[in-house]
């Protein structure tokens, strides 16, 4: 019998998450849609957000499937308080190097690569194709979003976004809620915004 576990967000990157997910666990999601909506993609919304600390006692794994970086964050820390563990969800085409460090709560989607020396915090959502470089490191609750490359020696802080198509250049800096615009090549080694 699998373990049970919560996804926190029924949206693309929950629905994304879930396909990698249910290959491990018996899934079921938790969002605001409910009750007026009960379902997605054939598994079932079984409660609202703020019914999390009610759903304890039958499930005691959660992994949040939503981008905003705060609400991630509050939703995650308000679950560790309870007692939740949260697994990492790994494509099985992603790599992570066992010389780097992930930290728990993690989703690495497809052909992501993290390599010998990266640090990843909790809660970090890397999609398709992201590369993290060696001896960089990514903050807790940040998105990186497809296609992106943190360089070696990178320092990304906690809650940033970084779009889609950005390299962050060697030795650069993202400061803590640093927003990082698509396509972007990010060279600074100071404070941004």
């Amino acid at each position: 019998m699998r373990e049970k576990l919560l996804l926190v967000g029924a949206g693309g990157f929950g629905r994304s998450t879930l396909e990698h997910a249910s290959t491990v666990y018996e899934c079921y999601f938790v969002d605001d849609c409910y009750p007026h909506k009960k379902e997605v993609c054939g598994i079932p919304i079984i409660a609202c957000i703020e019914e999390i600390p009610q759903l304890f006692a039958a499930y005691t794994q959660l992994v949040v499937t939503i981008g905003n970086t705060h609400v991630r964050e509050k939703i995650y820390e308000k679950a560790k308080r309870i007692g939740f563990s949260f697994p990492n969800i790994i494509a099985q085409s992603a790599y992570i190097s066992p010389f780097s460090a992930l930290g728990n709560g993690c989703v690495v989607l497809n052909n992501v690569v993290v390599q010998g020396g990266a640090t990843i915090g909790n809660g970090v959502l890397l999609n398709p194709g992201v590369e993290i470089h060696h001896d960089s490191v990514v903050g807790d609750n940040t998105l990186i979003y497809s296609n992106s490359v943190v360089r070696t020696y990178a320092q990304i802080g906690k809650r940033a976004q970084i779009g889609s198509t950005v390299t962050i250049a060697t030795n650069a800096t993202v400061q803590d809620d640093g927003i990082v615009p698509d396509g972007t090549v990010w060279k600074y080694t100071n404070n941004i915004e």
